[in-house]
């Protein structure tokens, strides 16, 4: 009988212990969890992948197809590079197709983040993101993207920041890159 009790009181201090322990550890926070959700936007913008669809006049198709991350997607708007514009000189780039791939883009990139994300795209010249003559930039377009709206002044916004390269076909340099700005709120 003396064996039985110490025997049950024994489980009981074991099973006691275990609850203690895997309630500490229950109450533990993930380590994915101390990500902000600009950190977890600019992971998905790189990851996730999205399809535009554009049109294109004077080609053999009467559209053209991307399939690219988001990311991609973006550096390809800003740069006008690699857009398919339907023409027979490779180099040419028809504006009004480039138009209908930017928006196109924007339109898929904003689908896929949702209404509470600002993406901010621009040339990032030595760090300096800046496209101007004087620092020998003038190859690339003076201008950025930006898709969803601007987070409303008197919240909390958490903001990352992804470093892309170009997409042309080219061997890019080390400073041959686009910086995006993500924010949430």
């Amino acid at each position: 009988m003396t064996s039985t009790v110490l025997d049950v009181t024994l489980l009981l201090l074991c099973v006691s212990a275990s609850v203690v322990v895997l309630g500490g550890i229950e109450g533990r926070s993930d380590p994915g969890a101390d990500e902000s959700a600009a950190d977890v936007a600019a992971d998905r913008i790189v990851t996730e992948t999205a399809t535009v669809t554009y049109d294109v006049a004077g080609g053999d198709h009467d559209s053209r197809t991307v399939h690219a991350t988001l990311a991609e997607l973006l550096v390809m708007a800003v740069e006008d590079r690699g857009i398919d514009s339907g023409t027979s000189d490779p180099d040419a780039i028809d504006p009004r197709a480039a138009d209908r791939f930017r928006a196109g883009a924007i339109e898929a990139v904003e689908h896929a983040m949702g209404p509470r994300t600002r993406l901010d795209v621009r040339y990032d010249a030595d760090g300096r993101s800046e496209t101007t003559e004087e620092h020998g930039t003038s190859d690339r377009p003076a201008r950025t993207i930006g898709t969803g709206p601007e987070p409303p002044a008197d919240t909390d916004v958490s903001v990352a920041v992804v470093t892309h390269p170009s997409s042309s076909d080219t061997e890019s340099s080390e400073t041959d890159r686009f910086r995006i700005v993500v924010r949430t709120w």
